[in-house]
């Protein structure tokens, strides 16, 4: 179910609250709310904690640790082929190098 909130600050500590604000309207694809004052607003859509299956964990860290030695092999590839040098090899250089870190 999905829920209005604004950005609340008290102090040192902030959070997402739902006062002042209401949904009025929308369906399974779009809300609209109606909030009574001037705000940074939200919809959240998950308002429990949401428990991660370790399937998905186990997905996560070996797509990541691929792409990492993916990334670290083109890095390399592009910097000892100096035949092939051109503005747009550089250009994939720093891309991967972004990437990577």
């Amino acid at each position: 179910q999905p829920r209005c909130v604004s950005w609340r600050t008290s102090g040192t500590r902030s959070h997402w609250t739902p006062s002042g604000c209401a949904r009025v309207g929308g369906d399974a694809l779009r809300s609209v709310c109606a909030c009574t004052h001037f705000s940074t607003f939200a919809i959240l859509m998950a308002t429990h904690a949401v428990v991660e299956s370790s399937a998905l964990t186990v997905v996560t860290h070996v797509g990541l640790s691929v792409s990492l030695v993916c990334l670290f092999l083109a890095i390399i590839t592009f910097l000892l082929c100096r035949s092939l040098w051109s503005v747009s090899v550089a250009l994939h250089l720093q891309l991967s190098i972004c990437l990577f870190a």
